[in-house]
C-alpha cells in the first residue's frame, strides 16, 4: 500500500492534491477548500521510522514505535494548535486548522507558491556567483522576525533548515514546516525530529554528547540553525556539524569550525558583506548555547537589523523593510529632520509647476 494519501480524497472539508514534500515525520499535501477553492497545503503527521498506512488509508504505530508515535501525535496537535493562534507576522507561515483522521493528526497551513530557499540559493550562486548582500539581509530580517514572535509564545521550531524557508513568487521569504516544533522546557521524547547538518549541540541525543546537565534548547538553538544557513548562503559551503565539533573539541581540545570570513576566502567568494552580518553568524555558531546569541532581538541588534521596520511593513509591499543602519544607533528624530526640507522643497517645486502652467494657459487664450 502507499505511503501516501490519495489524491482526490476529501476529509474535513477539503480535497487533497499532489504531494508537495515528505520527512522522517510528515507528508506535505497541496490542497484546497471544497467550497471556496482556495488552496492549503496539508501536513500530516506520518513518522516513517515507527509507523506505516494500513486500510482505508489508516496510519498505524509499528509494534516497537507505539510509543514514540504517541508522543509525537499529542505533541504535533500541541504546536499545531499553539501555532495557529499566532499573531500575523511577516515572513511566517500562517497554520489555519487542525484535525485528527485516520488514526494521525493533521495540520492545515497557507500554501505558499514559490520555490524552497535551498533551491533559490542555488539557481543565485549559478546565475551571480554569490547571494547579494541585500538579499540575504532581506532574508535574515524575515527569519528574525518569524523567530521572535514563535519565541514569545514559548515555542522553539527545532527544525530551520533551507527546506523550510519558503521564497514566495514576491520574494517574501517564508518559515514553513512546524513538525517538530515543541514548547520550551518540555521534551516531546522526539529527539531524532531534527537536521544533523543545522541542529545545535543541545539537540543531539546526551548519551552521545554528555551533555545532559543545564544544556536544554531554546531560541537559541534556532538561531543556531539560522546562523549555520547564513554561513552556507554566504560562504557557499557549510560547517561541520554540531556534533562532530563537539567529538573533535573533546578529543583534541579544539573546534574545528572555520569563521565566515576565512570560509569566504577559501571558497574564493567574491562578494562585500557587512562585518556586522558576518560577526553576528560567527557568534550564533558558538558551539554551546552559553556562548551564543540568546535571543532574535539580539541577533538583530548585533547585525544591524531594525526588527520594528519588519513588523511594520506590509506582506504586499513588495519592498524591502528599512533597515538600521550599524552606525546610526540614534532615535528616528535625525531622520525625520534630514527628510523634512526635501518633502518641502518637493512641494515648493509642484507648486511653481502649477503656476507656471496657470501663466502659460492664461497667455494661449
Amino acid at each position: 500500500m502507499s505511503a501516501h494519501l490519495p489524491k482526490g480524497e476529501t476529509f474535513a472539508g477539503y480535497v487533497l492534491g499532489d504531494v508537495l514534500g515528505q520527512g522522517g515525520f510528515g507528508i506535505t499535501y497541496q490542497s484546497r477548500n471544497r467550497e471556496t477553492g482556495e488552496k492549503f497545503a496539508i501536513k500530516e503527521y506520518f513518522p516513517a521510522d515507527y509507523a506505516d498506512r494500513g486500510p482505508n488509508n489508516a496510519v498505524r504505530p509499528t509494534s516497537e514505535g507505539q510509543h514514540l508515535f504517541h508522543m509525537g501525535l499529542e505533541a504535533f496537535l500541541q504546536e499545531a494548535n499553539l501555532l495557529r493562534d499566532l499573531p500575523q507576522q511577516r515572513g511566517l507561515m500562517r497554520v489555519r486548522a487542525a484535525f485528527q483522521k485516520h488514526g494521525t493528526a493533521y495540520c492545515v497551513m497557507e500554501y505558499i507558491q514559490g520555490d524552497p530557499l535551498d533551491r533559490m540559493m542555488s539557481r543565485m550562486i549559478d546565475a551571480r556567483g554569490s547571494v547579494p548582500q541585500d538579499l540575504v539581509t532581506t532574508f535574515l530580517q524575515s527569519m528574525l522576525g518569524a523567530l521572535d514572535a514563535v519565541h514569545k509564545v514559548g515555542v522553539v521550531h527545532r527544525d530551520m533548515k533551507p527546506a523550510n524557508v519558503m521564497i514566495r513568487k514576491d520574494g517574501q521569504p517564508i518559515l514553513i514546516d512546524f513538525g517538530a516544533a515543541r514548547l520550551m522546557g518540555k521534551s516531546s521524547g522526539l529527539a531524532s525530529m531534527f537536521t544533523r547538518k543545522y541542529a545545535a549541540i543541545e539537540q543531539f541525543p546526551p548519551e552521545k554528547t554528555g551533555l545532559a546537565g543545564g544544556v536544554h534548547e531554546g531560541p537559541w538553538s534556532d538561531l543556531f540553525a539560522l546562523s549555520v544557513i547564513l554561513y552556507e548562503m554566504v560562504s557557499q559551503s557549510l560547517p561541520p556539524n554540531a556534533e562532530e565539533r563537539w567529538k573533535e573539541k573533546r578529543a583534541r581540545g579544539r573546534d574545528p569550525y572555520v569563521p565566515v570570513r576565512q570560509n569566504l576566502a577559501r571558497n574564493r567568494v567574491q562578494a562585500g558583506y557587512e562585518d556586522v552580518l558576518l560577526n553576528a553568524i560567527d557568534m550564533g555558531c558558538k558551539l554551546l548555547p552559553k556562548d551564543r546569541i540568546r535571543t532574535a532581538r539580539d541577533y538583530a541588534r548585533i547585525a544591524g537589523i531594525d526588527l520594528n521596520a519588519s513588523e511594520d511593513a506590509q506582506d504586499t509591499s513588495g519592498q524591502r523593510p528599512a533597515r538600521k543602519s550599524p552606525q546610526s544607533g540614534r532615535s528616528g528624530k535625525s531622520s525625520r529632520k534630514r527628510g523634512g526640507p526635501k518633502a518641502w522643497v518637493f512641494v515648493l517645486l509642484f507648486i511653481l509647476v502649477i503656476a507656471l502652467a496657470v501663466i502659460a494657459y492664461g497667455t494661449l487664450m
